[in-house]
């Protein structure tokens, strides 16, 4: 296959706490056909909420994940290879010198995505593969930020980021686990200011979740072992089985969170504070649960790039 051959075209979303890269291309009838989807946890945003600043050693990581995701793409015949930045990105003093170390180092260029778009394509690509009522909405639990958006179709009406997620808000209140009480309700009153500035959702529209902590606690819930995207790619997570599991991993040091198979090592110290934000936010919303989707934001981008080809 010649490269760029058939219109693929590779998007990497950077975020946080995670690298990811889906390859795809249209068919003929329209639909999109995804070729590969990479996940990996990289930590780009060791630290940089409390300094500002991406530390030298998660460039050296996340560019070898990128450089990995990059020899993927051209084996597939990708005719080009977009990566995007979010919350970490956004936040770093020195962005502009780690957007020239990947450009150097893998050749590729990332760009800064902003947050509101960032809510957008996590709408639209939330949706990939799933059945859903006409109205929707979609969570998006990173590790730096919390994204909203309400829409129907592939239309948003309406979104919303917040500066908190998993990642931040463990490095921010939650030193050591279990947190002591002081330190959950300080993070709980965090939580609760930063769902103040979302717009109101509505109680009676179903609401769809993206990213490692949904997928996790959806694992978790269905007995899922291995991560299977396919069978966890809407599966419905009661708020009561959410409760359940935010009670338990609050409870527990870290040691013993790290041996929930679906979780492991490099999800252990964060799981916890993204089960609470996501509690909380369906409390909040009074949510009787949510659709867990294992597509998101990389999933939108792609969609974008592919509606930019000029196929037949």
């Amino acid at each position: 296959m010649g490269v760029g051959s058939e219109g693929i075209r590779s998007v990497i979303d950077l975020g946080t706490n995670t690298v990811l890269m889906v390859t795809g291309r249209r068919r003929t009838d329209g639909s999109v056909e995804v070729l590969d989807d990479a996940h990996a946890i990289a930590r780009l945003g060791q630290g940089v909420d409390a300094g500002r600043r991406i530390l030298p050693e998660a460039m050296e990581r996340v560019c070898g994940f990128i450089e990995g995701y990059r020899d993927r793409a051209h084996a597939l015949g990708a005719a080009s290879i977009r990566a995007y930045g979010t919350s970490a990105l956004r936040d770093a003093v020195n962005k502009e010198e780690f957007i020239a170390h990947v450009r150097s180092r893998v050749g590729i260029e990332l760009r800064e995505l902003p947050g509101s778009e960032e809510a957008r394509l996590t709408f639209i690509g939330a949706a990939f593969g799933l059945s859903l009522p006409p109205r929707y909405g979609v969570i998006d639990i990173g590790g730096g930020s919390t994204e909203l958006a309400l829409g129907a179709g592939s239309e948003v009406e309406k979104s919303a980021s917040v500066d908190m997620g998993a990642v931040r808000l463990t490095e921010r209140h939650f030193p050591h686990l279990p947190p002591t009480p002081d330190q959950l309700k300080a993070a709980g009153e965090a939580i609760e200011n930063s769902l103040d500035q979302f717009f109101p959702f509505p109680s009676d529209v179903s609401l769809v979740g993206v990213a490692g902590t949904v997928t996790t606690l959806g694992a978790i819930d269905k007995g899922i072992e291995r991560f299977d995207a396919d069978a966890l790619n809407g599966h419905f997570l009661k708020i009561s089985r959410i409760a359940a599991l935010t009670s338990r991993l609050l409870s527990l040091p870290h040691g013993e969170i790290r041996s929930i198979p679906q979780i492991g090592e490099q999800r252990a110290d964060i799981i916890s504070a993204g089960a609470l934000i996501l509690l909380l936010a369906l409390q909040k919303w009074k949510c009787p649960g949510l659709y867990v989707s294992t597509r998101g934001i990389r999933y939108g981008l792609l969609m974008r790039e592919l509606e930019s080809c000029n196929l037949p």
